[in-house]
């Protein structure tokens, strides 16, 4: 078996890397509408002679570049649109793509991370019914996931085909097949077991399926809410949500289990509690939809005393550059999660103090819309960049393992352990060699009658 991506999405030549006009004279000033030997018009700000801050530069050929630029070269956000139809929004550095960002054309879409030019990091690539997530180096997957029509792929790639160790599993009208799990090489299974069903059994057809799986999510979600505890007069507890959004990756599944360990050090929430999860395994939670997640916070919201209690929320998953939480089940079709939806599900709840985690890239997005006097808030970056941590080979992402392992939650003084909390993420970024353009910079809001609330409270924490 032999998989072969379309490269039709990658640049047919290197990007332009360092303007023609950092070659001049530095001390020469150039008009803010500035036209190169290459033909090419600069408008935008200029510093020493340099293309320098926010500007436009376009082409003959027709290619246009939008964003910032350092000392002649692209370098920052930025985006870059070709007459070919493709488009890059996302990070520069010295004139290529580094860093996050999103490549898409007519035909495919990759998002993730970038390092001169290629793809490099964590990233989600699609072409036609072909799907990676996966790690990339170099401009190709090297360990990951890959789903096409036939099944799914898990393990190593090298130059784009099978390589190494992996499993390949079949699904659909090829499920009768098993799986293949050993070696690789170069797409072809060479060694190891191969596995075939003893009698296969007939598949649902899509839609019954999803009724099935919807039905009995009902009552897994039933159940949870029937099993929470009442609220305690005189004592201030805790109720929680745990969202887990995307369910082709299972660091989110543990990512939620840290998070209530964590809630469970400082309050009773034993039987407090609901966890939404969307999984491969979807057997195990209720899944993480937007109905789900209303339902999720009515009921918990009935539980509390508004006057006593405090409500705690950890959301984690993908998260698109608009801030939208990804909620990603396979084999149903689920719309994201956005802030403004979230807000909307919070307006009419009694619960008046509120403490909301979000665990996502581009995540800053959420204290705009949801900072208010009784809401303490804290994401894993600005709502201009990505967050880490958050590919199967984590035990959890970077943030949550900062705010409920290596710092610890605290309400006693936030502001103290949220400032630990940067600069533990800012040591994972230095160790791994990232550049400060792409550090993520974890956003927080405490708001004024939440701060004054908590010096006078006392959590009793569970076992």
């Amino acid at each position: 078996m032999k998989t072969v991506l379309s490269r039709s999405l990658r640049l047919p030549l290197p990007l332009i890397a360092i303007l023609l006009l950092a070659a001049c004279d530095t001390a020469q000033l150039l008009p803010p509408d500035a036209q190169l030997p290459d033909g090419s018009t600069y408008t935008g700000d200029i510093e020493e002679g340099r293309f320098h801050g926010e500007g436009v530069q376009e082409f003959n050929s027709g290619m246009v570049y939008r964003g910032e630029f350092r000392n002649g070269y692209w370098h920052g956000q930025g985006v870059l649109e070709s007459p070919a139809g493709w488009r890059y929004e996302g990070r520069f550095r010295e004139g290529l793509m580094s860093g996050q960002g999103v490549l898409e054309d007519a035909h495919s879409r990759y998002e993730g991370g970038f390092r001169k030019d290629d793809f490099h990091g964590h990233g989600r690539y699609e072409v036609g019914n072909s799907v990676y997530v996966a790690e990339f180096a170099n401009g190709s997957p090297v360990k990951g996931m890959h789903i096409d029509e036939y099944g799914t792929y898990q393990g190593e790639f090298r130059d784009w085909y099978y390589h190494g160790e992996g499993t390949y599993y079949y699904s659909g009208e090829s499920a009768e097949l098993g799986s293949l799990s050993g070696i690789w090489e170069e797409g072809e299974f060479v060694g190891g077991d191969e596995y075939i069903p003893e009698a296969p059994v007939p598949e649902e057809p899509a839609e019954a399926l999803t009724e099935t799986i919807l039905a009995e999510d009902r009552q897994r979600l039933d159940q949870q809410i029937d099993n929470l505890a009442p609220e305690r007069p005189g004592v201030t507890d805790a109720y929680f949500l745990a969202v887990g959004g995307d369910g082709t990756e299972s660091v989110f599944m543990r990512d939620i289990k840290v998070a209530r360990k964590g809630v469970q050090t400082l309050f009773d929430t034993e039987n407090r509690a609901i966890m939404l999860l969307n999984h491969r395994d979807y057997e195990s939670l209720p899944l993480a939809t937007r109905p789900s997640i209303a339902t999720a916070l009515e009921a918990l919201d009935q539980h509390m005393n508004p006057e006593e209690d405090l409500l705690v929320i950890h959301l984690v998953s993908h998260g698109g550059s608009d801030g939208q939480l990804v909620l990603r089940q396979p084999g149903i079709d689920l719309p994201d999660l956005t802030p403004e939806d979230f807000a909307a599900m919070l307006e009419p709840l009694e619960a008046r103090r509120k403490l909301l985690v979000v665990s996502a890239c581009y995540s800053g997005h959420w204290v705009d819309q949801l900072k208010d006097s009784n809401t303490l808030i804290m994401t894993s970056a600005r709502k201009d960049r990505t967050s880490f941590g958050c590919g199967d080979d984590s035990k959890m992402t970077w943030f949550t393992k900062a705010v409920y392992r290596s710092v610890g939650l605290s309400l006693t003084d936030p502001d103290a352990m949220f400032d630990q909390i940067s600069k533990q993420i800012r040591v994972w970024e230095k160790e791994i060699g990232m550049e400060e353009d792409d550090w993520s910079y974890p956003q927080y809001h405490l708001g004024d009658d939440l701060r004054q609330w908590l010096g006078s409270v006392a959590p009793v924490a569970g076992e």
